[in-house]
Parts: C-alpha cells; sequence; structure tokens
C-alpha cells in the first residue's frame, strides 16, 4: 500500500489539512515514535513519507506551491561520507538531517543506550561483559557496527548486489549471529561477506563474486571515516541484542527483536536529550525565524 502513496498526494493532504499551523515530514513510522513527543501536535502535524525520496519530493511539491510552513527531519545515512558529491553544507532547504548516521545513532550520542541498559540489564553482569571485553558496551557495540556498516558502504559505493533487509516487513532477517562469534563477540570477515552473500541471492540483481566484496570492503575500512556516519541503527540493534542475551545473558523482551531494542532507545531519549542534538538547534532556530513560539512541548 505504501507504494501507492505518491508525494502528490501526500502534499495534497498537507495542504488541505487547515488544523495546524505547520507541518513537520518524516520518513517512516519509526520517526513518528521518535520525534512526535518533543512537538506541540495542537499546532504541528508530523506526516510521514514512507522514505527520503518521497520526503524530498513531497517538500519539494509543497515549496513550489509557496507553502512555507515546514520543515522535515531525514537520517543522514551516509551524506556526510567523504567523497559524497551529493552532500551540499550550503544547502538551503529546511531538510534536516540526524546527528550521526540515523536516529538511533543520534540517541546513543547522548546517553540513550546507557540509560536503556541501566534499566533493562542486570548491572554487575553488564560490569562483567564489559571486563571480559576489555571497553564498555557502548564502544564494543560502535566498533562491531562499523565493521557491518563499512560493508553497506562498500555495497553503495560500488554496486555490489549486496541486501541486508527482508525483501517484506515480516521477511526474515539477516542473522548476525552467524557471524558474529559468541564466545569473543567479535566479527569473522569472510564469514560476515559470505552470510550477506547468501542473503542478498535470488533478488533479481547480480551480486558481485566474494573476492570482489572483501576488495572494495577493505577499501572502505581503510578510509578515515567518522565511525558515527557509517554506523547504522538497524546493525546497533541487533548487536545490542546479541551482546545483552549471549554476553550478559539477559532474559528481558527488551532484547529478543531488534524492534524492541529501538523503541526502547526512543523511550530513553527524552527532551533533555534531544535538546543537545545538533539536530534539535536546527529545528530551533526554524521555530525562532518563522516565530512559531508554540512548536515544542515543555
Amino acid at each position: 500500500m505504501e507504494d501507492h502513496i505518491s508525494a502528490v498526494r501526500i502534499a495534497n493532504s498537507i495542504m488541505l489539512d487547515k488544523r495546524f499551523r505547520g507541518h513537520i515530514l518524516v520518513e517512516g513510522t519509526k520517526d513518528l515514535k521518535v520525534y512526535s513527543k518533543f512537538f506541540n501536535r495542537e499546532h504541528v502535524k508530523l506526516t510521514q513519507t514512507f522514505g527520503k525520496y518521497k520526503l524530498r519530493e513531497a517538500y519539494s511539491i509543497l515549496s513550489q506551491r509557496n507553502y512555507d510552513s515546514k520543515f522535515a527531519i531525514r537520517d543522514a545515512d551516509f551524506l556526510r561520507i567523504s567523497g559524497n558529491n551529493k552532500y551540499d553544507e550550503n544547502f538551503q532547504d529546511d531538510i534536516y538531517v540526524t546527528d550521526g548516521h540515523d536516529s538511533e545513532v543520534m540517541m546513543i550520542t547522548v546517553r540513550a543506550l546507557e540509560d536503556m541498559l541501566s534499566v533493562a540489564l542486570d548491572i554487575d553482569a553488564l560490569e562483567k561483559l564489559e571486563e571480559k571485553l576489555g571497553q564498555s558496551f557502548r564502544n564494543w557495540l560502535f566498533m562491531l557496527a562499523y565493521q557491518v556498516g563499512c560493508l553497506r558502504l562498500a555495497n553503495k559505493r560500488n554496486n555490489l548486489g549486496l541486501s541486508f533487509k527482508p525483501t517484506t516487513v515480516d521477511g526474515n532477517r539477516l542473522k548476525f549471529k552467524k557471524f558474529i562469534c559468541e564466545k569473543s563477540f567479535t566479527i569473522d570477515l569472510d564469514q560476515m561477506i559470505h552470510i550477506v552473500w547468501e542473503y542478498s541471492k535470488n533478488r533479481g540483481i547480480e551480486v558481485s563474486d566474494k573476492p570482489t566484496i572483501k576488495a572494495r570492503y577493505y577499501e572502505i575500512s581503510g578510509g578515515d571515516h567518522a565511525s558515527l556516519e557509517v554506523i547504522n541503527g538497524h546493525d546497533v540493534a541487533e548487536i545490542i541484542c546479541i551482546l545483552a542475551n549471549v554476553g550478559v545473558k539477559s532474559k528481558n523482551q527488551i532484547f529478543q527483536h531488534p524492534n524492541n531494542v529501538e523503541e526502547a532507545l526512543a523511550l530513553s531519549f527524552d527532551r533533555d536529550k534531544f535538546r543537545q542534538t545538533q539536530l534539535f538547534g536546527k529545528i530551533d532556530s526554524w521555530s525562532r525565524r518563522n516565530d512559531f513560539e508554540t512548536l515544542f512541548t515543555e
């Protein structure tokens, strides 16, 4: 059904809705859960656009129609990675990107992870895991997620034909447990490439051979890329589940599915944390320029 909702239809619905003083475009349902609590919904409405491409198109249509009481929030993805010719520091549209790769990474930068873990995990068991790793839970998580992120970036840069998500909403997820060792909690690169390669087959896209994929991975991993721009929130959630379930031996339902982890992070991401982000600063500047004193909730 989402495929049949066009950007024109989204823009039309916003133009026709006179109940609100302003509108905020976001990519999807997840973003509604993350951001809705920060805005005064008596005066502004958040609308999902089913992806960043429709978000940009709907925003452009509204601009062409001289509808100015709007801004958009999108995941940065790999936008700020060095060498991306599409990135423009002087971009003028009021489309604001997350700190870091996406909303989950942004939430973790302001300690939403630590707050979630302090409630959901046994602290003594967590400390034992960190002692074994010789690193904090957060640092080890980022180290693993960075490796997966490098494979994602290599795929994007070189059109390797790899897939990292199910073909349908309820389809089989990529099984991280097949390439993350449950004893050392390290990634076997060859195994990761093999598992992702197998997961990507029979999708109507040619998949590169494994030696080529490995070579392109090393090109990316050898680069000087900011970790927070490479790490992907979905990978973070998957890895948190493994570290919590296997490493800490938690039985908490939060760690039984990555979607639960993403929701728990969103719950930990309160107004004070949101106000620490660069994203908030950009939106706050928009509200001041547009005399929109009632944009935020208290």
